[in-house]
């Protein structure tokens, strides 16, 4: 976490203390519900095994659940980590598309497929988002964009709070 800047720093205290609930001991704490939530929030769809493991990686104590250098230690390194290369996000769009297009059927049954529930109107603003040219499906390209632009929304948030 030492890498963080102190602008990042603080917004990651601000969004741990927007989630955080008091643990058996009283302590603020995030478990995997609150951080499905912010994952989800970023365009992240993790399966609930895979958030749990997520949590393990860095829960010191064992509870399950992570307090804020927990939470701050786990969010670094995604913060850190360097952006998926293009090929493996056009690859995925591939495999929920036809290789061309991505319609809302496809997108809400890929999600679903990662046991992740998703009710038509999450579909429906994710459509809105990256469906550039207004015709209810996302291209290519339509998709790309919108995976830079989450990326780039979160480093700007993370560095400009």
């Amino acid at each position: 976490m030492d890498a963080l800047t102190f602008h990042q720093r603080q917004s990651l205290k601000s969004i741990f203390d927007s989630v955080a609930s008091p643990n058996p001991s009283g302590s603020p704490s995030v478990g995997f519900k609150q951080l499905g939530f912010l994952l989800r929030a970023q365009g992240v769809f993790s399966t609930e095994s895979e958030i749990r493991d997520m949590i393990s990686e860095v829960d010191t104590t064992g509870s399950g659940t992570m307090g804020y250098e927990e939470f701050a230690n786990l969010m670094s390194r995604s913060i850190k980590a360097e952006a998926e290369p293009f090929e493996e996000i056009t690859d995925a769009f591939d495999q929920i598309g036809d290789g061309t297009w991505v319609t809302k059927v496809t997108i809400k049954s890929a999600i679903e497929s990662l046991g992740v529930p998703i009710t038509d109107e999450e579909v429906d603003e994710m459509l809105a988002e990256a469906d550039v040219d207004n015709n209810g499906k996302i291209s290519r390209e339509d998709f790309k964009f919108l995976m830079e632009q989450r990326h780039k929304n979160l480093d700007k948030q993370l560095t400009n709070s």
